[in-house]
């Protein structure tokens, strides 16, 4: 158990990576994929709620987001034909809620390291994806508020008329514009979404300049401390 805690954050970007991957084999056809996904993004979330989240208000609130995120999904199961809009609005909501606030707590927690560990870098790269997972919820948000406020190749538009293959495509579209790679096959075209696209291509660059500055910076304290200490 000390182990698992010491190395908490590898666990969480294992879990986030099955997720992932399994999200790309989950096809929007029969039931046993999806739903093996579904129970992976559960777990995943179940893992950030107690990996990231220690206040109890911070819990309270990822709690709640958590909840209604997990019910709107499994929901679909036993509502397949009712209110599915309605269903996925408000579950890209809580889903952007909560990967915004993991993504929050993440950063808050880096900063008032006094010490860094290999897990506290790995805990970065979960944030950096987590951030790229919640602005994926506010894309697919988007387009279903504001129809068409995307152009897609032909080659990947078939994507949005599925549950697990519209996410899979926003993810995949968050991170490129995260990275700022922008491969031209997913681009915004209305307001709210190019919005969303160049925030977070300016986040994305912040967040590695920020986040390595400080890491760096807390690395050079502690080995300038153990010289100080060295009996030599």
């Amino acid at each position: 158990m000390a182990r698992a805690k010491a190395w908490k954050h590898v666990i969480l970007l294992a879990i986030i990576v099955c997720v992932f991957v399994s999200q790309s084999l989950a096809p929007d056809r029969g039931v046993l994929g999806p739903m093996l996904h579904d129970a992976l993004v559960t777990l995943a979330m179940l893992s950030v709620f107690l990996v990231v989240f220690e206040g109890r208000a911070d819990r309270f609130v990822a709690l709640a987001a958590g909840i209604v995120s997990i019910g709107c999904s499994w929901a679909r199961y036993a509502l397949p034909a009712h209110g599915g809009t309605t269903i996925a609005i408000v579950h890209d909501c809580a889903l952007a809620l909560f990967f915004s606030f993991a993504v929050v707590e993440i950063l808050r927690n880096i900063f008032r390291q006094r010490a860094i560990r290999a897990d506290d870098v790995i805990g970065s790269v979960c944030g950096y994806l987590l951030a790229g997972a919640a602005w994926a919820s506010l894309y697919s948000l988007v387009d279903y508020v504001v129809p068409e406020s995307f152009s897609l190749s032909r080659s990947v538009g078939m994507q949005l008329d599925g549950w697990h293959s519209r996410h899979a495509l926003f993810d995949y579209f968050s991170v490129v514009t995260l990275t700022t790679m922008g491969y031209g096959d997913v681009v915004p075209l209305r307001a709210p979404a190019m919005t969303l696209s160049w925030l977070e291509a300016v986040f994305g660059q912040f967040y590695i300049a920020v986040v390595v500055a400080q890491l760096v910076a807390v690395r050079l304290m502690q080995s300038l401390k153990s010289g100080n200490q060295d009996p030599r």
